[in-house]
C-alpha cells in the first residue's frame, strides 16, 4: 500500500484531515465566497464533508444558498481535492 494512502486513512480516522481543511478554508475563506460577500457569512465548521455556514440575514441565507454550488467547488479548489459535498446553513 503506498504510504500517502496510509497517511490519508490515519488523518481520516482521527478527524485531523477535517480540521485541517477547515484551517485552510477559514484563512482562504474571501477567496471562496469575495469580498463582498465575505462581511455577511460566517463559516462555522465542518461535520463530515458538509460545510456549515451562518449568514447575517435570511436574505445572505437565501442568496448564499443559490449559490451553493458554486461555493463548495470553490472550496474543493481552494483544498486542491473534493472534500465538500454538501451545505448547511445555521
Amino acid at each position: 500500500m503506498d504510504i500517502s494512502v496510509l497517511l490519508e486513512r490515519v488523518l481520516d480516522k482521527n478527524n485531523i484531515s477535517q480540521d485541517m481543511n477547515f484551517q485552510v478554508l477559514s484563512e482562504r475563506f474571501s477567496e471562496v465566497v469575495g469580498e463582498t460577500v465575505l462581511p455577511h457569512v460566517k463559516l462555522v465548521k465542518i461535520e463530515g464533508r458538509t460545510l456549515v455556514l451562518k449568514a447575517a440575514t435570511s436574505a445572505w441565507k437565501q442568496e448564499l444558498f443559490l449559490q451553493k454550488n458554486a461555493i463548495i467547488t470553490k472550496c474543493n479548489s481552494v483544498l486542491g481535492k473534493p472534500f465538500v459535498q454538501a451545505i448547511r446553513f445555521v
